[in-house]
């Protein structure tokens, strides 16, 4: 409710109260009340004025303000340093040493990480592994069935959880799965993941929303096409164009699928006076386009036209295609915002000593003054008790996610794909991941993953229970 419906709401009922009682005299206990009033009426201001102030100064320039980072106990750094070396990949040893550290509250995450690094990497079984147990994690609270369910109910209700992620994080991990399973030459739980992937973008933590991620129900539709199931491809591609305009007019059936990945999705940091609002701010990096693919080496162009598949930042700051505010206790606050317990009570207690003033009600003297300090309470409180946003995240994703297509298969491993930024052109290298009977699929983006390992925030060492065991499970996993 905004600050005029408030005012409305305060004038009638002072109206209907100066109807009710008349004009009296004012006694002074009514005169105590109204001087209770005015104190109380300075105070919200002020803390009203002051908290727009901080507002604004953070709307200007949010930034993303990590806790202290806490040593790391000599024996567990010699166990990680000892397992992370076991990597052949030397280059991932720092995320593999992270993983063994950080245990599993941020097992999730790390996992996310790894299989990012290793996929852009071109180790295929390494990412598969990493992707899998990162599936796994995710599928204990948000599958599709009444287990999970049961499961997240007991999960949302602690104060300190493992990390999930935020649905766009979970979504783009099944797609990532999904590109595994199809550069296995596994179609079939390939489109799986991409449905699951659709699936993860309609829900929250404590609620769900219609989903409006067409890039994943357009690669299921890729992998049906590829598993040799054309029908089913073009439903697929019919439902990606309901919740994305972009895709409509595209198809499914081509041969090759160029896949190229630009920019970052926005940053998450804590917002509100506490740091108690999750909130997103994009990163402020120069807009690219992707023009053209083409083979290294020469020869005609794989593809002269791109289409944004996905805008992630759209998908991370919007459920349901509404845009998001902040996320508060798991749940979304809207653009057109709330009304709170403490504007109501603090409406009803103004009222009250208003209506005391014009008439010398004692009763409403003393309802107006327990409504004043009600509502400076419940706000006080309110702020007081609001833990910090979660503002661990997937810092390697990508904000846009780019399609091209073409008739005819080609031969080269890779191709270059031309980049314009800001009038300048660059030619960066797209990897084939799929080379089917059916079907080719080329991937590739422009930041290396490793690139943003500086920005994962401090070490957090395991503290959870099961990290022991834990451990000795990553050991296993990834054991050559």
């Amino acid at each position: 409710m905004s600050a005029r419906p408030v005012s409305r709401l305060r004038a009638s009922c002072v109206s209907v109260a100066l109807a009710c009682g008349g004009l009296w005299a004012v006694p002074a206990h009514a005169q105590f009340g109204g001087l209770f009033q005015n104190i109380m009426q300075m105070q919200m201001q002020q803390q009203q004025q002051q908290q727009a102030k901080q507002a604004a100064e953070q709307a200007a320039n949010p930034t993303k303000k990590w806790g202290a980072s806490k040593p790391v106990a000599p024996e567990v750094q010699a166990a990680a340093t000892e397992f992370a070396g076991k990597v052949p990949a030397a280059d991932l040893r720092p995320l593999m040493e992270r993983l063994f550290i950080e245990g599993e509250r941020n097992a999730t995450l790390n996992l996310q990480r790894i299989g990012m690094a290793a996929l852009a990497a071109g180790n295929v079984d390494l990412a598969e592994k990493a992707f899998e147990a990162a599936v796994a994690r995710i599928e204990m609270i948000y599958a599709d069935n009444p287990e999970a369910q049961k499961a997240k109910s007991l999960w949302s209700a602690e104060k300190v959880k493992d990390f999930k992620g935020e649905p766009y994080e979970r979504s783009m991990t099944y797609f990532y799965r999904g590109l595994v399973w199809a550069a296995k030459g596994d179609f079939q739980n390939a489109r799986a993941m991409f449905k699951q992937a659709d699936y993860q973008d309609t829900v929250a933590e404590a609620e769900q929303y219609a989903g409006d991620f067409g890039l994943m129900p357009y690669m299921a539709g890729w992998a049906s096409y590829c598993d040799g199931n054309t029908q089913l491809s073009k439903e697929f591609v019919q439902q990606a164009a309901k919740g994305d305009k972009a895709y409509e007019g595209l198809s499914a059936d081509r041969p090759v699928l160029v896949l190229f990945e630009t920019g970052r999705v926005p940053f998450k940091y804590g917002g509100g006076k506490f740091g108690e609002a999750l909130m997103w701010q994009s990163h402020k990096l120069a807009d690219t386009t992707v023009k053209k693919a083409c083979p290294e080496g020469g020869g005609a162009c794989v593809s002269e036209q791109f289409t944004v598949g996905a805008d992630v930042g759209y998908q991370a700051t919007t459920r349901g295609g509404r845009p998001v505010d902040a996320v508060l206790g798991g749940k979304a606050s809207f653009k057109e915002g709330a009304q709170t317990v403490s504007d109501v009570a603090s409406t009803i207690g103004a009222v009250g000593l208003q209506t005391a003033l014009a008439t010398g009600n004692r009763d409403a003297a003393g309802l107006g003054m327990v409504g004043m300090f009600a509502g400076l309470v419940a706000q006080g409180v309110a702020q007081s008790t609001q833990a910090q946003a979660d503002i661990r995240e997937w810092e390697q994703l990508p904000g846009t996610v780019w399609l091209g297509s073409a008739d005819r298969k080609v031969t080269a491993a890779k191709v270059g794909v031309t980049l314009e930024s800001e009038g300048n052109t660059s030619v960066v290298p797209a990897t084939r991941l799929v080379n089917s009977q059916r079907c080719q699929l080329y991937w590739g983006r422009n930041l290396a993953p490793m690139s943003l390992l500086s920005e994962a925030g401090p070490l957090e060492p395991g503290e959870h229970q099961r990290d022991g065991a834990f451990r000795q499970e990553v050991q296993a996993l990834f054991a050559q």
